[in-house]
């Protein structure tokens, strides 16, 4: 259902990277519910970069790579003025973990040809089978997923929202991801494979309530549906008929059993100013001092720094960057975004799935800390890669 890649003899063993990232979250939730295993996926992240990256691959002499390793060795280096925030270093070294170490997915990207998608495939999977199996938890809610879900998110974690295995903003981005890369599928077996594993991407980020996602997804919606009808004319036109009418029974459906559903969604998707007015107190930490040139460190105003720390940022990845990177580390990162974007539109025809990625966490990142997650770090940052392959592909200098 997933694979459309053609065969490939050679293993690569970060194809399965998301495989395995399941499974250690499997063994957590029902044997070790109330221990935290992100020790354990940083370990594992470590072990597939030494199975798949060489010396040679971070000494290209290009301009992407150079801007890729000032990134890494600016955040890296962080830690000499981390130190005097009175903060422990352990907090320095789990943020590194989480959203630092996933970089190096970018030279793994180089590793597959630009028709080997079973990285995506192989994570599409992931995400319905981590879906299906949170959904029934959600709904049952035995004490086991409870116990889970407070060490995942925090003691008294509210049930409301679905949250799969993830969390509800991690569980809302890979919504969002597993509806571009099934959308990509659609389209390329001309409608005819993959619809229901798009549909339950959909669900989900609807039913995490999560504002960005929402707005993000409808989106996406609108630009793959302008990929698979108009751009690249892989559909049909009778599907888009067929898509209205099973949104309308779909909606005629819900609003018998379920009445008050789409006002909730309206009024919660409507909110995105407030959204901004809610987060915007904290937005100001990154500037109330001269520290935003250069940054307070990397971790010293996200939530590992809770009980540490008076600053926190708990929304707004590019605002954390801010006050921990500076505008130093800031610009870094953005040249290599901008870099990401004018690559990607210019092979469009190519690239639509992993541009869509890149720009969906980008946006999301605005009102959260998405890029910090050890669970959706690694995809953005080999998407990244697979845009800019060609731009880093001069032999080392």
């Amino acid at each position: 259902m997933f694979s459309t890649a053609k065969s490939h003899s050679k293993y690569n063993l970060y194809e399965y990277y998301y495989l395995i990232f399941l499974f250690i979250i499997l063994i957590q939730l029902f044997f070790l519910p109330g221990i935290r295993l992100g020790v354990v996926t940083a370990c594992l992240i470590l072990f597939v970069l030494y199975r798949g990256i060489n010396k040679h691959d971070l000494l290209r002499n290009t301009l992407i790579n150079k801007l890729v390793l000032a990134y890494l060795f600016y955040n890296t280096i962080s830690i000499v003025w981390f130190v005097f925030s009175g903060i422990p270093v352990s907090v320095f070294f789990a943020e590194w973990s989480n959203s630092i170490l996933p970089i190096f997915f970018f030279y793994l990207s180089h590793k597959a040809d630009k028709f080997n998608y079973s990285f995506y495939n192989n994570t599409l999977f992931v995400i319905i089978v981590s879906f299906v199996l949170g959904f029934y938890l959600w709904m049952k809610e035995p004490p086991i997923y409870r116990v889970f879900m407070d060490t995942t998110e925090g003691p008294g974690t509210d049930m409301m929202f679905f949250q799969s295995l993830y969390g509800l903003t991690a569980t809302a981005a890979m919504a969002v991801i597993g509806f571009l890369i099934s959308t990509r599928l659609v389209t390329l077996s001309k409608g005819k494979k993959n619809k229901i594993v798009m549909l339950i991407c959909i669900v989900a980020t609807i039913l995490t309530f999560r504002r960005a996602a929402i707005l993000v997804l409808l989106i996406a919606i609108i630009v793959m549906h302008f990929v698979g009808y108009i751009k690249f004319g892989s559909l049909k036109k009778r599907y888009f008929l067929l898509e209205l009418l099973f949104l309308y029974s779909i909606y005629i459906f819900i609003n018998q059993n379920y009445g008050d559903f789409f006002e909730n969604l309206i009024e919660r998707s409507s909110m995105i100013s407030e959204a901004f007015d809610e987060r915007s107190g904290t937005w100001s930490y990154a500037f109330q001092d001269l520290s935003f040139i250069f940054g307070k460190g990397l971790g010293s105003t996200g939530h590992k720094a809770i009980g540490y720390s008076t600053t926190l940022i708990a929304d707004g990845n590019y605002f954390k960057m801010i006050a921990e990177i500076g505008i130093v580390g800031v610009l870094i990162f953005f040249l290599i975004i901008v870099n990401t974007f004018v690559s990607g539109l210019k092979d469009f025809k190519n690239k639509y799935l992993e541009l869509g990625i890149v720009a969906s966490l980008c946006l999301i990142a605005i009102g959260s800390n998405i890029l910090t997650y050890q669970s959706i770090a690694p995809i953005f940052w080999y998407s990244i890669g697979r845009i800019l392959y060609k731009e880093n592909r001069v032999k080392p200098g």
